[in-house]
């Protein structure tokens, strides 16, 4: 059995259960196959030095260009992803042991945020909502409250465009589009308290592989969406109310450049390429830094609080920041 999504703007044909409910448009031409290889199936060894290598806090990948052309992409422990020439077709190589179900949360993210980056697409470490027509992204490091801030905005009536992983396109307009991605928030422990948010239609929820209590909205924007912001939360548990600052081109800049989706790449087209989209990005959207008054419990209002600072004190959509 396969399935068929539309994901990160790609049309995904996966023969992984990536839990998913946006659905390729029938007849669509897929844009990416994923396939997984059969028990013991060994993922041939790369040849060349790395282009993507991280190692902290027992998290471990690496990445090297195949003497085909191709790629392979490790996961220590967890499987291998075989990337063809072409960046088309993935054969997934489970680890001995492993549970299939982190293969699966790879797929959704980190594969294809490593796909997404080598086709040339500008790659945030984000999650996004729509509200009022327009997109507004949560960007930082792990951990640093993206998907719960996310969710927090959605109980308050915003729609989920991405969590975790954002592409955005630049127009030739001068405009950022935030494009429609996971559909499903992955919220880390005390952030599930959430749930009871969100009126009528209450979210579905499960447990992943990786103990994360997991949200499905039944109310997820319906299309790309002009960006409007892209908010960097500072959960903050002393107290203090709410506060939005707008950060300066170079300081936004280092931001995003900061907190990128995967880290440790050495390749140099796409360390130039995401430093030139980053900086275009900078001057087109407003970054802004948001001192967020954390839980749990967190303010019954805090979401719609946020979301009315962040549009009051970003300029006019379209306008080039300073």
């Amino acid at each position: 059995m396969t399935y068929r999504y539309l994901l990160y703007g790609m049309v995904v044909d996966s023969d992984l259960d990536l839990h998913q409910d946006r659905p390729a448009p029938p007849g669509a031409v897929a844009d990416l196959v994923v396939r997984t290889a059969p028990d013991g199936a060994r993922c041939p060894e790369p040849a060349g030095e790395p282009v993507l290598e991280f190692e902290r806090g027992g998290a471990r990948y690496v990445a090297h260009a195949r003497s085909d052309g191709g790629w392979r992409l490790r996961f220590a422990d967890v499987c291998d992803f075989a990337v063809s020439a072409d960046l088309a077709r993935v054969t997934v190589h489970q680890a001995p042991g492993a549970d299939p179900g982190l293969a699966t949360v790879l797929t959704v993210g980190a594969l294809c945020a490593f796909v997404l980056t080598l086709r040339g697409r500008l790659v945030l470490h984000a999650s996004a909502v729509e509200h009022d027509g327009v997109a507004v992204a949560f960007t930082g490091a792990s951990g640093r409250g993206k998907s719960t801030t996310a969710a927090l905005t959605c109980a308050a009536g915003a729609a989920l465009v991405t969590d975790d992983l954002l592409t955005v396109t630049l127009p030739d307009d001068g405009s950022a589009r935030a494009v429609l991605g996971a559909t499903e928030l992955r919220l880390r422990k005390g952030a599930d308290t959430l749930l009871e948010r969100f009126d009528g239609a209450r979210p579905d929820r499960r447990v992943s592989v990786d103990g994360r209590q997991v949200l499905r909205l039944r109310d997820a924007a319906a299309g790309d969406r002009p960006l409007a912001a892209v908010v960097v939360p500072w959960p903050d548990r002393s107290g203090r109310p709410l506060e939005v600052d707008v950060l300066s081109r170079r300081d936004a800049l280092l931001t995003l450049l900061a907190v990128p989706r995967l880290e440790g790449w050495t390749h140099p087209g796409v360390v130039r390429a995401t430093f030139e989209g980053l900086s275009e990005l900078s001057r087109r959207v407003p970054v802004v830094a948001a001192r967020v008054p954390w839980g749990p419990p967190f303010g019954p209002t805090l979401g719609a609080e946020l979301l009315a600072a962040v549009r009051a004190a970003v300029p006019p959509l379209g306008q080039a920041v300073a």
